[in-house]
């Protein structure tokens, strides 16, 4: 059937992804836990430098972006699961605060 078609003029790869989602999962939240503060350099600097071993079948960074768009509903449905939950603890400072105008003190 693909033989019949028109073609667009543009060429297209329809290789399947390498990565499994929860692959790329992990990719995406062990970004949000480093330092980086540019998901191009975690990827190319430490994803692809470090973690080979677990990822043997790493993709491309502009790959890795397309895949992103398709975890996002998954992503944000497993941070909101892990969303903290408050402990009933607060903290209470009781050091002075400077105030500029002295009517502001009892406030």
């Amino acid at each position: 059937m693909k033989k019949y078609l028109i073609p667009s003029g543009i060429k297209q790869r329809n290789k399947p992804s390498r990565l499994s989602v929860s692959e790329v999962m992990t990719i995406v939240i062990a970004f949000h836990q480093s330092k980086y503060q540019n998901l191009k350099i975690h990827y190319i600097h430490f994803v692809w430098y470090y973690l080979t071993n677990e990822f043997p079948e790493l993709v491309s960074y502009t790959k890795m972006l397309k895949l992103m768009q398709g975890v996002l509903v998954l992503l944000c449905s497993y941070l909101t699961h892990r969303q903290a939950r408050p402990i009933e603890i607060a903290f209470v400072d009781s050091s002075k605060l400077q105030v500029y105008y002295n009517l502001r003190i009892f406030r």
